[in-house]
């Protein structure tokens, strides 16, 4: 009986997050898998460094490249039935925005790619009506981007001013 209680309890701490995470039928949707590799490349960004970022890049630009070819399901996008045109319309700036962030060789660059991406992802979230990240906005770099809720951490200043930018959209 008490392995029979631990087991539960062990598949409910593993399995109930991940289900949670997925939504509904456990299906995760294309703007979270998308947040999924985005985040890491701000937290790259934030420390000053562009090592990784091209892989989640590619990564994210075939994610909307495989639902701008298959939009099948507003659920599998994330967003409601009357946004489906919109979305449909946005994916492929998410994918050119990906594709050139995965192309840049520096810093400076990775972060003006970074901005694109950011704003085609801004605009997703805003469809997707998430409670996912917020949204970020830093006055001296005049742009915007996603990260999680919680401390200031800007990708455009980097280190200089890793908390410099407001929460505009929660």
């Amino acid at each position: 009986m008490r392995r029979l209680v631990l087991l539960v309890t062990l598949a409910t701490l593993v399995v109930a997050p991940a289900l949670a995470a997925a939504g509904q039928g456990g299906l995760t949707t294309a703007f979270a898998t998308m947040i999924d590799h985005y985040e890491p490349i701000r937290q790259a960004l934030l420390h000053d460094s562009i090592t990784g970022i091209a892989t989640h890049a590619k990564t994210i630009a075939t994610e909307a490249a495989t639902l701008a070819a298959r939009f099948d399901t507003t659920a599998r996008a994330g967003v409601p039935a009357n946004e489906k045109a919109e979305c449909t319309a946005l994916l492929p700036e998410v994918k050119r925005a990906a594709k050139a962030l995965a192309g840049a060789t520096d810093l400076a660059a990775v972060r003006a790619a970074f901005g694109d991406l950011s704003k085609a992802m801004v605009r997703y979230r805003e469809m997707a009506g998430c409670d996912g990240p917020v949204v970020v906005y830093c006055p001296m770099a005049k742009k915007s981007w996603l990260q999680p809720a919680g401390e200031i951490g800007n990708p455009y200043l980097g280190q200089k001013m890793a908390g410099c930018g407001e929460v505009v959209s929660k």
